[in-house]
C-alpha cells in the first residue's frame, strides 16, 4: 500500500514562508544601529556582521572569516579581556565598556561591548553587540564639569559671604561702641534734653541688631549651601528637648494669654537629633510664630506615629497669601503682607537645610487672617547613623 506524500504545494509555500522570513531577519540584523556579529567559539571565527560595521570604517568583508583573536581592532591584551568576558557570558547576556579606533586611527569610539552564548546545532556561538555610547559619555563628561563648576561656585560664594560678613561686623562694632559712649555722656545732661538723643540711639541699636541678624543669617545659608555645616546627630528625647526650649526660651517671657501649649500624642521614642541645628530651627519657627500673630496661644503638638514624629505648630496670626506658600522656602522671600514687620527672608530657608539634614520634611499651610501651621516630620531611628561632619 503506497500512502500518499506531501503535497507539493504546501511544501513550495513552506518554503516561500522560510525565506520571506530568512529576509525580514535579513533586513532587521542589518538595519540595527548596533553592531552585531556571531562567533563560532569551537573555532573561533566571526561568522555574520551587520552593515552597521561601516561606522568603523570597515566592510563586512574585512571581519568574515576572520578569527576573533585577530581582530585589527585590538591589542593582544584587549582581546584576552574581552575573550575572558565571553566567557563569563554563560547563556546570560553580560557587558563591559570598550574603546574602539576606527579603521583610519582617526577616532577612538566608546562602546558598550555585550555578549550571550547561544547554542546552535549543537555548536557553541557568541551573539556580540557593540553600542556606540558616545553621547552618552559627552552628556556624562558635560554633567560632572557642571558638577565641579557648581561646587566650586558654592565654594567661592561661602567664602565671599564668610568675608563680607566678618568686614560688616567691624564697623556694625565700632557703631554699637560708639552709641554706648555717647549714652554715658548723656547723664550730665537735663532729663527733657537727653529723651531725643536716648529715641534715637536706642533706634540705631536697634537697627544694628537687624544687621548683625542678618549678616548671621547669611552666614548660616552659606555654610550650608556649601555643605559645611557640621551635623553630628545623637539619640535624643525630643519632648524633654521642646520642653525645655519652651519653658526656658518662650513660657517664661509671655504672658498666660500667650504661651505655648504642648500636647505629646502615642509613645515617646528616641529621635536621632543634632541638637544644635534643630534647635535654631525651632527656635525660628516658633519667633515667627509670635512675630507674626498678635494675640493667642501657640499650639505645640508632638505626634508618634511607627516610623515617625510629627511637629506641628500652630499660631493664630495674620497667616500667609496662598500664592505665596510656594516660595515660603527660598532664601529672602518674604510673603506679600508682612511689608510691615521687621524680617531677612532667610529664616524659613536655613530652617529646611537643617531639616533636610535630619532626613526630615517641612511643610506649610495658613489661612489668611486666620493663621499658619508648620508641620515637620522626622524619621524614627534606634541606631545612630554616621554622617560626614
Amino acid at each position: 500500500m503506497i500512502l500518499p506524500g506531501p503535497d507539493t504545494n504546501t511544501i513550495q509555500l513552506d518554503i516561500e514562508t522560510l525565506q520571506e522570513n530568512f529576509e525580514k531577519l535579513g533586513t532587521i540584523f542589518n538595519s540595527l544601529r548596533e553592531i552585531l556579529f556571531t562567533v563560532n567559539l569551537d573555532t573561533g571565527i566571526i561568522e555574520n556582521v551587520n552593515n552597521s560595521i561601516s561606522t568603523l570604517g570597515f566592510t563586512k568583508q574585512e571581519w568574515e572569516g576572520v578569527s576573533f583573536k585577530d581582530w585589527p581592532l585590538f591589542k593582544k591584551k584587549k582581546y584576552f579581556s574581552l575573550l575572558n568576558h565571553a566567557r563569563h557570558s554563560s547563556f546570560e547576556a553580560s557587558s563591559q565598556q570598550i574603546e574602539i579606533l576606527k579603521k583610519d586611527l582617526s577616532a577612538s569610539i566608546p562602546f558598550e561591548f555585550s555578549t550571550v552564548l547561544f547554542t546552535f546545532k549543537g555548536k557553541n556561538h557568541l551573539l556580540c553587540v557593540l553600542r556606540d555610547i558616545s553621547e552618552r559619555e559627552k552628556l556624562l563628561h558635560e554633567l560632572e564639569q557642571s558638577l565641579k563648576t557648581e561646587r566650586q561656585l558654592n565654594e567661592l560664594r561661602a567664602s565671599f559671604i564668610s568675608t563680607a560678613s566678618h568686614q560688616f561686623r567691624t564697623p556694625l562694632t565700632i557703631i554699637q561702641s560708639g552709641v554706648e559712649i555717647m549714652d554715658l555722656y548723656l547723664e550730665d545732661i537735663p532729663e527733657e534734653k537727653r529723651i531725643p538723643f536716648q529715641k534715637q540711639f536706642k533706634r540705631i541699636e536697634g537697627e544694628v541688631q537687624n544687621l548683625q541678624d542678618l549678616m548671621n543669617d547669611i552666614l548660616l545659608l552659606g555654610r550650608s549651601n556649601a555643605k559645611r555645616t557640621p551635623f553630628h546627630p545623637e539619640l535624643s528625647d525630643i519632648v524633654g528637648f521642646c520642653d525645655d526650649i519652651i519653658k526656658n526660651k518662650f513660657n517664661s517671657r509671655f504672658p498666660e494669654n500667650r504661651k505655648i501649649n504642648m500636647l505629646v500624642t502615642g509613645e515617646n521614642q528616641p529621635v536621632l537629633l543634632d541638637i544644635k541645628l534643630f534647635s535654631h530651627a525651632l527656635e525660628n519657627i516658633l519667633n515667627n510664630a509670635y512675630k507674626y500673630s498678635k494675640k493667642g496661644l501657640i499650639e505645640m503638638g508632638i505626634d508618634f506615629a511607627s516610623d515617625q514624629v510629627l511637629i506641628t505648630i500652630k499660631d493664630q496670626g495674620i497667616g500667609i497669601p496662598k500664592k505665596d506658600l510656594v516660595h515660603l522656602f527660598q532664601p529672602f522671600f518674604r510673603a506679600g503682607n508682612t511689608s510691615e514687620i521687621e524680617g531677612t527672608g532667610l529664616g524659613l530657608s536655613i530652617v529646611k537645610e537643617y531639616i533636610d539634614e535630619h532626613n526630615g520634611q517641612i511643610s506649610v499651610s495658613s489661612i489668611l487672617n486666620r493663621g499658619t501651621t508648620v508641620t515637620i516630620s522626622l524619621p524614627l531611628s534606634t541606631k545612630i547613623k554616621t554622617y560626614a561632619g
